[in-house]
Order: structure tokens, then sequence, then C-alpha cells
């Protein structure tokens, strides 16, 4: 029996069919995915840029949010009067924001790094730690702030009974000397938890031959640290000091409700003070000029960000090679 012989037609269609390629995503499965990357586009320029926008537009005014109160565009004076006539708040703010998010970002990175370590494992020790440790997070600024509140309570708190044993007796978050220092441990405390499991994700990514292998070669503990963990965790150490340096730059809830952010009591950051300005907290309100410290809260943050992370994304680059 003979086979009936190819056509160049045949061939041809042969190909095309070959040639079609494999529809990934119907024609229904493109329709929701686009349709879900508009909706999420509208809601970032709705409710992210668009205000953006308008924050910047009333640093630029006199606006007061008062029904009786006429608005004027007054230019940069909102801007010059930071260091003019609200020079010493502006300036101490830089200050207190500056030791704010200095001591947050090395002491949550620091603690979060310890923890993992430990945490790492897969006991269900190990587990419990790991959930443990992100309660603080799952709990929210405002319950975390009651609770240390009730803690540093100066006539019954823990706190107060505890330091009065060694004869230390403050108002703690009502003291100028223990305010700030509360605030950042209270800080570092709710975040850890989160850098922590970002470390446990980058330790866990570690081939574990290459432990072996320096084990084989004789190397310490420290040796090993400084060798082989530490360089393969520089894309953790990354995302976790931008996440804690833009955050503790931007923090004012929190400290809204563990003091106030009053400048008696030397935790007014930059965020805290363009609240405080906004609504009236420091002197009588005004948005225009909270609008314009939050510009200079962002350009400070922009500032001080960028060069950060483009030396960690170089250091990733020098010791991944």
């Amino acid at each position: 029996m003979t086979k009936a012989p190819v056509t160049t037609g045949d061939a041809v269609r042969g190909k095309a069919r070959r040639a079609r390629p494999a529809r990934l995503l119907s024609r229904t499965s493109k329709i929701t995915m686009w349709g879900g990357l508009a909706l999420a586009l509208v809601v970032y320029l709705l409710f992210g840029i668009g205000p953006m926008i308008g924050n910047v537009i009333i640093s630029f005014t006199d606006y007061t949010q008062l029904a009786w109160a006429t608005t004027h565009v007054v230019g940069f004076a909102n801007y010059a009067s930071m260091f003019t006539s609200q020079s010493t708040a502006f300036y101490q703010s830089i200050v207190t924001t500056v030791v704010f998010t200095l001591a947050v970002t090395l002491g949550q990175s620091a603690l979060g790094l310890l923890l993992a370590h430990k945490l790492v494992g897969d006991s269900k020790w190990a587990a419990v730690g790991r959930l443990l440790v992100f309660v603080p997070i799952a709990l929210g600024v405002t319950i975390v702030g009651l609770v240390w509140i009730m803690i540093f309570d100066p006539a019954q708190g823990p706190a107060t009974s505890f330091f009065g044993l060694f004869g230390v007796h403050s108002a703690f978050l009502g003291a100028d000397g223990w305010a700030l220092g509360i605030v950042i441990f209270v800080q570092i405390w709710q975040n850890a938890g989160f850098s922590t499991l970002v470390f446990i994700g980058g330790l866990r990514a570690i081939d574990p031959s290459l432990y072996e292998a320096g084990a084989m070669d004789g190397i310490g503990t420290w040796r090993r640290l400084r060798k082989i963990t530490f360089p393969l965790l520089a894309p953790s150490v990354t995302a976790n000091v931008m996440l804690a340096l833009v955050g503790a730059f931007t923090t004012y809830n929190l400290i809204y409700v563990l003091t106030g952010g009053g400048s008696s009591y030397g935790t007014q950051t930059l965020g805290m003070l363009a609240f405080n300005d906004a609504f009236g907290v420091n002197a009588e309100t005004n948005l225009g000029y909270g609008a314009a410290v939050t510009v200079a809260l962002f350009v400070m943050t922009l500032v001080v960000a960028t060069p950060v992370l483009i030396y960690l994304r170089g250091r990733e680059r020098r010791l991944l090679r």
C-alpha cells in the first residue's frame, strides 16, 4: 500500500499549524487582568498622586480649613518661614528626625538580624518565636502605643516599679530626657518582626553546601559569618535598611499616640511638626505651613534615601560578584 504524495500546499499548511503559538491567556482573562491593573492605577492616582499634588498646591497658600477664612496664594512664604519665624521649631525637628531615624534604622536592622539567626530553624519553638515577633505589627500602632503608655505610667506602671528599685523616678513619656529614647525603643520593638522575617528569608536562600564547604576548610563561626552569611545577605540588608529608613523618616502616628509629639518633650519630628502645625496643636491651624513642612520632609527623605540606596546596591554587586 503506497502513501499519497505530500503536496507543497499540504506542507505549507502543516507548518502554519505547527507555527501557531499557544494562547497563554484567554480573551476573558486578558480583559480581567488589564481591567484590574487599570482599576489599581485609578485608585493610586486618586488616593496617592492626587493628594500629593494637592499638598504641594496647598503649601503655596495660607489655607486654614476654617469656613470663614479667605485663602490666599502666598508663594514661597511658608517655605521661607521655616528658616525665619519658625526656624527654632523647624531646626529642632530636623535634629530629632535625624536622631530618631538613625537609631531606629540601625536598631531595627540589628535586632532583626539577631532574631532571624535564632529563629531561622524548623523547630516548633522557632515557629512560635516567628509568630510572636510579628504580633506587634499585627496589633497596630494605637494598641501598641496604649500598651506602652500603661507600662510607662509614672504613677503605677511596671516600668515605674522596676526603675524605682534602682532609685530612678521619672515621668518617662512626659520627660525630655526619656521620651525620645522610649519612642525609639517602641518603634524598634514594633517593627523588628518585619525585619526578622526578611532576614529569615535571606538566610534560607543561602545554599547549605556553602557552609559544608566552609566547615571542610576549617573556617570558624566568625569567618563563616563574615565570608558567607553577610555577603549573601546583602539584598536582605538593602531591603531592611531602606524600609526602616523611609519608615522612620515618615513616622508620626506612633509618636502622636505615645507623646502627642509636643516640642517640650523632644519627640517632635518633622512629621509631627507638620501634623501639629496643620491641625492647630502648636498654635492656630495653618494647613499651608504644615503642607510645606511635609514637602520639606519628602525632599529630605529623598536626599538621604537615594544615596543610601545607591551605596547599598553597589555593595550588593561588589559582594555577590
